[in-house]
């Protein structure tokens, strides 16, 4: 009997699925850091205020100014100052990772503040006897809508429909609800069916 069975082979594979995004957060912080210190530092010995938190005050206020560059940022994206920017760079991201956008659902879910954000509008698409989680992903002049229907569990594969819109019947639902009904196979219903 090998050392190295199927079991601890996945073990290893889901090991390293974890150990990979976190080391490149990990790196990403680390740049970050590296150029927030010294800019930070010179900051703290311009002002003189080293004595606010003894020797980590520069750790502190580099802490404060990243989180603040982290806060600036998602308010350009939500006022929408750089809207278009952001909408294509989520257009070819969910290209790419289909999969972040059902976590970025799931943890956030639809607030007012970001539900705009989406270029997809999730949607329960009726047809014969039952319904179908999809997205209408554009809205065309000609009367027609464009229609994903993705595979569950996983965005990256499924149907796309060009449905006349008088003949397209549907209920609209929360982002969160049809990624959490795609996730759970179902058991988690869209909120409308309750």
């Amino acid at each position: 009997m090998s050392f190295f069975n199927r079991s601890t082979k996945a073990m290893v594979v889901g090991g390293l699925f974890l150990i990979i995004p976190l080391l490149l957060i990990l790196i990403l912080l680390g740049k970050a850091w590296a150029i927030l210190n010294p800019i930070v530092s010179g900051f703290v010995d311009f002002f003189g205020i080293h004595s606010i938190f003894g020797t980590a005050t520069i750790t502190v206020f580099t802490i404060l100014v990243f989180l603040l560059i982290c806060y600036l940022g998602g308010l350009l994206l939500r006022k929408g100052f750089i809207k278009d920017w952001g909408e294509n760079m989520q257009d070819q991201l969910f290209l790419v990772l289909p999969s972040l956008q059902m976590f970025r659902y799931k943890i956030m879910g639809d607030t007012s503040s970001h539900k705009n954000l989406s270029n997809w509008k999730p949607i329960l698409l009726k047809e014969e006897s039952f319904y179908d989680v999809a997205f209408i992903t554009k809205e065309h002049e000609n009367g027609f809508l464009s229609i994903y229907i993705p595979d569950a569990p996983k965005m990256d594969a499924g149907q796309v429909r060009f449905i006349q819109s008088t003949e397209c019947e549907f209920e609209e639902i929360s982002m969160k609800d049809a990624m959490q009904a795609l996730s759970s196979f179902g058991k988690q219903a869209p909120s409308k069916l309750n």
